[in-house]
């Protein structure tokens, strides 16, 4: 896809981590799934859009705007989605970005174009069990 950042379009090329499309599918029939993203947002919404492919299961979303900088890092402040931390989880690939708020996290290892990876799908179970 492509967006327009100061005026140039940039032309990104994105890959969805295997199994996404049925991981959303399934998590948004247990739960309101929210995007927050420490992307701007010219970047992250496209992406978001992808992921949701007209289904309005991504109708929430955070970017780089609702994050607070601390230390040159980007941290989700997750009292932003919802003052009541004890309904809130995290899934993020990056501990620095949820570290505010640890007992909410359910962190995943970052995805490179593996095309045997399951992480999604081995998250299904414990989703389930937490609802």
């Amino acid at each position: 896809f492509q967006v327009v950042i100061d005026k140039h379009p940039v032309r990104f090329f994105v890959h969805k981590r295997p199994h996404v499309d049925f991981f959303l599918e399934v998590v948004s029939q247990w739960y309101e799934l929210v995007v927050f993203t420490a992307s701007m947002e010219i970047y992250g919404s496209a992406v978001a859009d992808k992921l949701d492919n007209n289904r309005s299961i991504l109708r929430r979303r955070y970017y780089r705007q609702h994050c607070t900088l601390e230390l040159g890092s980007y941290i989700k402040d997750l009292s932003v989605v919802h003052n009541d931390l004890s309904s809130i989880v995290i899934l993020d690939n990056s501990p620095g970005a949820y570290r505010s708020h640890p007992d909410n996290a359910i962190p995943i290892k970052s995805w490179f174009s593996d095309p045997s990876d399951t992480a999604l799908l081995n998250l299904l179970p414990m989703l389930d069990a937490l609802r």
